[in-house]
This record gives structure tokens, sequence and C-alpha cells, in this order.
């Protein structure tokens, strides 16, 4: 059996960690994310946790979006008051989540692009258009309109924050001190971000008040918006310090029996692959339909000739990469170079992963019983072939996965001298690590040139922490130095990849396997969240109306 740690025990590790990454040295955002929450969940808690983590850099940048009608108070958590107010924050964070969702995809990929891949029509209002998922139908079977989706989202939000906050409070925990100084410092926060927006738009900075006025309701006021962001704290720290619990806390036998249930939901596979697509060439404005097709169906006998011709060649792993290069069209070698192994082959990879982004009948065969190493197997999918190879069957990966922040200078692909920019990036990476190593806090001034430096967007603003970087998930060199055994905490050094230099720190090495942390973190999910289900059956977190699903709220 593992040893049970107390949950003191955790809340102590926990605040120790949260000290080390000294977050008040990065500019924050306003957010209300809580991490580990997992997307196959398929269950109500699921989908308002999925909202919440995504909403909050796209508040921040709504101005002057109008007023939304006002809804009557609701009762929650043993008969207290949540005011309309209150309510409407969520309302209109889930709004301006899909919102500014949609006009993205609008903006990077063209008009109609946004209503395509989100559902949602920025160029209407919510109550006229039809919510288009199927997740949630009103009490009478009907469809409902977005606004009412909106509205059914909010309410869970609320209900979801509340619930979390009072559980830790009868719990008697409380969020570490980082966070509670980091959600005390919001309101400053966003005093800076609406002067630095107004100077990058050349315009008069609008009072705190007025922005919470126009983005939260006439009746959102600092005090309220405080109140609000204090809660979303102690329920998100509550809930990720129950989640590690509950996820370190399950004995081995737990564990391998659970892995032993399904297996191919845990294991990885190595594996080659080369895919061979039909080319068409461009004929021209003046050429004509008979032409066209003509065109597309000779490019498309060319593609299944050439992927028949390959297939049957393959002998080997090394023969694949062989092949690889010598079927490769001019548009892959393009962005591919076949000369390099890892252009075909995979390692490490895992169900999840790879069904993203390859067919159901791939994944499929690479997790099937019947399928050995050195098999190959050509797949049809409408006229794009896949050619595979398994190099390693389903096993368990038994990395101890890690902990690591990096700060990126990254190479400019359009720069007209690419050796003066990667001269000139090197520099500057290694100007970033003598400045840290001659630093009396090293983690502190990673931090904040991370911070003012980093070209990654995806992790600057958190201190460059990548977590759980385990085998197959990053470039070689990158994944190298992270992976190195004899890597120590505080370890610091500079890697070159393809991006650029990378300014590495290391933060921790687990003490088991990545596998192993995989299914106890889904057993947690899974605990913890029937824990909120119950919750939000109960009486005591009922809201006004009696309704579990918050339809029953009416507008004044």
């Amino acid at each position: 059996m593992a040893t049970q740690k107390s949950a003191q025990d955790y809340r102590e590790e926990r605040k120790a960690r949260l000290a080390k990454s000294a977050k008040q040295n990065s500019k924050k955002s306003h957010r209300v994310n809580v991490s580990g929450m997992k997307q196959q969940t398929k269950n109500i808690i699921t989908l308002v946790i999925c909202i919440v983590a995504a909403l909050a850099i796209a508040v921040v940048a709504c101005f002057n979006l109008g007023v939304f009608e006002r809804f009557k108070t609701i009762k929650t958590v043993d008969g207290k008051s949540y005011s309309a107010v209150e309510y409407e924050y969520y309302y209109k964070s889930t709004h301006y989540y899909y919102l500014n969702m949609s006009n993205q995809y609008d903006s990077y990929y063209g008009e109609g692009y946004g209503v395509m891949y989100t559902g949602y029509d920025s160029s209407k209002l919510p109550e006229d258009q039809e919510y288009v998922g199927t997740d949630f139908t009103l009490e009478d079977g009907t469809t409902p309109t977005w606004k009412q989706y909106f509205e059914h989202i909010a309410l869970l939000n609320l209900r979801r924050t509340v619930i979390l906050a009072d559980m830790a409070a009868k719990e008697g925990y409380n969020a570490t001190e980082e966070e509670t100084s980091e959600a005390a410092s919001m309101l400053d926060d966003l005093r800076q971000d609406i002067k630095d927006n107004a100077e990058e738009n050349g315009s008069q900075a609008v009072s705190l008040g007025k922005y919470l006025r126009s983005n939260y309701g006439k009746g959102m006021s600092e005090a309220a918006f405080q109140k609000i962001v204090d809660r979303e704290t102690l329920a998100n720290s509550y809930y990720q310090d129950l989640l590690e619990r509950t996820g370190d806390g399950y004995a081995d036998d737990v564990i391998e029996a659970e892995y032993n249930k399904d297996k191919s939901a845990y294991d990885s596979v190595d594996f080659r692959l080369f895919t061979v697509a039909a080319e068409t060439p461009e004929l021209g404005d003046d050429a004509t339909t008979e032409e066209t097709q003509a065109a597309q169906t000779k490019a498309a006998e060319t593609a299944k000739k050439q992927a028949n011709e390959m297939f049957g060649k393959i002998k080997d792993s090394a023969s694949f990469k062989t092949l690889a290069e010598q079927y490769a069209t001019a548009t892959q070698k393009e962005s591919v170079d076949y000369s390099d192994d890892a252009a075909t082959l995979t390692t490490y990879a895992r169900k999840e992963t790879i069904s993203g982004s390859l067919p159901e009948s791939v994944v499929t065969w690479l997790y099937a019983d019947s399928t050995k190493v050195g098999d190959k197997k050509l797949f049809d999918e409408d006229g794009t072939y896949y050619l595979l190879l398994m190099v390693k069957s389903p096993y368990k990966d038994n990395t101890n996965p890690v902990d690591v922040r990096h700060i990126l200078y990254q190479f400019d692909s359009e720069a007209e001298d690419a050796a003066a920019d990667k001269a000139e990036k090197k520099a500057s990476a290694e100007a970033a690590l003598k400045k840290i190593n001659e630093s009396s806090d090293k983690l502190a001034t990673f931090l904040e040139l991370c911070a003012a430096e980093s070209a990654d967007t995806g992790s600057n603003q958190n201190g460059g922490l990548y977590e759980k970087v385990g085998r197959g998930q990053y470039v070689k060199a990158f994944e190298a130095w992270a992976l190195d055994p004899d890597r120590k905490e505080g370890d610091i050094g500079i890697v070159e990849t393809e991006y650029g230099y990378h300014v590495m720190y290391f933060e921790k090495a687990y003490t088991k396997p990545y596998w192993h942390l995989t299914i106890g973190e889904t057993l947690a999910d899974k605990e913890v969240t029937e824990t909120l289900e119950k919750a939000y059956e109960s009486k005591a977190y009922a809201v006004e109306g009696g309704d579990k699903n918050a339809m029953l709220v009416k507008l004044n």
C-alpha cells in the first residue's frame, strides 16, 4: 500500500511549490483557471470548468459591450443570497469566451470560420440564434438559444464556485499566501491593463469603475468584483489541492487494477508513418470543369499507385525511412526533412494524443493485440493513404516526468540574414543566463526575464513552466536536457532547437512514472467530479425554484 499523507502535508508541499514560482514577478491577467480538469470527462461539471479555464484573457480584452438585463437574486449554500451582479459576471464571462473565440477564427482564417468551428455567430445577438450543441436542451425538449445556454452555464459556474468555496471553508482550507496576494492585486492589475490598452490605442483611459460596469453590468463595483475574485481564488485553490491529494493517495494495487481494465488508454506505442495524398496541379483560371476533373482523377490515380508501390517495398524500419525520402513530394519536403529519422518515427505516443490527428482505423490497428512489431499496414482514408509500420508494441511509459521552465529567444524565420539573427538570439540567451547566474535569487530573476523577453506566448506569463514533461512530447534537444537523469533542482542551461535558443531552468522530477501518474490523475478527476455532482444534487446547494439545471431563474 502507498504511504498516506495528511491533508496538511499536501498543503504545505503545495505552498512551498507555489512560493517558488513567485508569480508576482509576471504581469498577471484575470484568470479563473481550474488546473487539471480533463476534457474527456463527459459530464456537466467538466463542461463548466472547461469554459471557466479559457475565458480569462478574453474578458480583459473586451471593452464597452453594453449592459445585459439584470436577473433575480438566487440562493445557494444554506440559504445565503447571491446577487444578480454576481450572476451577470458569469453570464458575460461565458458570452465573451464564445464571442472572442468566434472572432479570432474569423480574423485568422476568414469570415465564416468562427461560426463553423464554434457554432456561435459573432454577428448576431445570443438570443437571435439557436444553440447548436447536443449537450443541453430545455426542459420541454426544445432547442435553446445561445442566450439560454449562456444563462445555463453562468449559473452552473456560480454554483460550482460557491460549492467549492464552501467545501474549503468547512474543511478549514485557505488559499496560499501567493494566491491570496495575487487575488488582492487583481484590481491594480486591471487598472494597469486599462492604462496600457489606452496607450497602445492612443485613446483616453477609462476609469476602473466604468470598465467594470461596462464589462459586468451597471451593478458591478470594485468591492463586488474583489469578492468574486477572492471566492474564485479559494475555490480553484481548494479544487487543485483536492485533486493532488486524491490522485497521490491511491495505492499501487489500485493503480495497477485500473491499468488492467484498459491498457490501451494508458500505454504508449512507437511507429513509423508516411502519408500519400493527391496533389492536383494548378491549371489556371481558364481551365474547364472537364479539364479540372480530369486532372484531379489523374492525381488521385498517381497517389494510389505511389502508395501501393512504396508499401510493397517496405521491409523494415530502415527501408521505411529510405523510401519516405524517395517518395516524398516537393511540397512535403518544403516542410519536413525526411533525412531526419524523426520525420517518420513517432515514439511514446499515447492513444488520446494520436486520436486527434490520425483516423480511427489507424489508431485501432496500432493498439490491436494482433498487431506485432514489424507489421505494416496501408490505409485508404478518402484518397489519403496512411502507410504504417509497427516499431514497438504498446508499453508502459516508465519515464519519470519533470517540470521545467524556459525562456525562448526565437529565430526569425523571415530574417534576411539568418546567421546574424541566430547570433543575435544566442547572445541574448547567453546574456540572460549570465544575469540569472549572477543573481542572488536565480528563480526570481529567471521569472522576470521570462515575462519580459520570452517569445513563447503560451508560457511566458507563467514563468515559462511546462509540467510533467515526458518522452516524445517535445523536440529532441529540449527533451534531452529536461530528462537527463543527472539533472538536479535549480539547474540552468542553454539549449538550441530549430525554434531558437532556450534558457532552461529545472524545477523538479516526479518520483512515479508517467503511466502511473496519468492513472492517478484520471481516477482523481473521476472521484472529485462525483463528489461535486453529489453536491449539485444536494438541497444545501439548490437554487431558488429548486432547478438543479439552473433554468428557473427569471428576469425581473
